[in-house]
């Protein structure tokens, strides 16, 4: 913004910058921001591998495995995976972990801050105006709150490969009489 936040502004600007960093996260399918000493629980559905999901990989240090209320210790982390050589059997994993980014690079806080000043800069005002019979209809600046192109190309470094949209139409029936 080129200055100081005023007092007043302090809450506004701090939450469209949770509400950026989650729209980022949510684009990019990682969690960005660092979590520390977090419980995942995870079912396994091989023997002896147990995937983590891949919202949790960046930076991840494991630092405990639970297993129907005992710890163990004869795991071993091999990338995505949490590796067993006894199996981990049907019952459910709990897996302390922190992942994220201990401090997010530059260019993620750059875009995120860019794409906070751009929120900011949409004033709530009129969206839609009727002369005849008078009608007015107000905007709140909620209706500018997604992620802006520059924001997503900006993003895209950080994107997990293999994220993308895909379109469904539903099919008319057809009618045969």
């Amino acid at each position: 913004m080129g200055r100081p936040l005023t007092p007043e502004e302090t809450p506004r600007v701090t939450a469209f910058l949770q509400d950026v960093t989650g729209l980022a996260e949510d684009f990019c399918g990682r969690d960005l921001v660092r979590r520390d000493h977090q419980a995942l629980t995870l079912v396994p559905q091989h023997e002896t591998a147990l995937r983590i999901p891949s919202r949790h990989t960046a930076y991840l240090t494991v630092l405990a495995v639970h297993q129907d209320g005992r710890a163990l210790t004869d795991w071993t982390l091999r990338g995505r995976l949490l590796v067993r050589d006894a199996g981990w059997g049907g019952q459910l994993v709990t897996v302390t972990a922190s992942w994220g980014y201990p401090t997010p690079p530059a260019s993620l806080t750059a875009v995120v801050c860019a794409e906070v000043i751009r929120w900011l800069a949409v004033a709530p005002g009129v969206e839609r105006e009727k002369v005849g019979e008078v009608e007015v209809e107000f905007s709140g600046a909620s209706s500018a709150q997604s992620l802006g192109p520059a924001a997503r190309a900006g993003l895209k470094p950080y994107r997990r490969p293999g994220l993308g949209t895909l379109t469904l139409r539903r099919a008319e029936p057809s009618c045969t009489r």
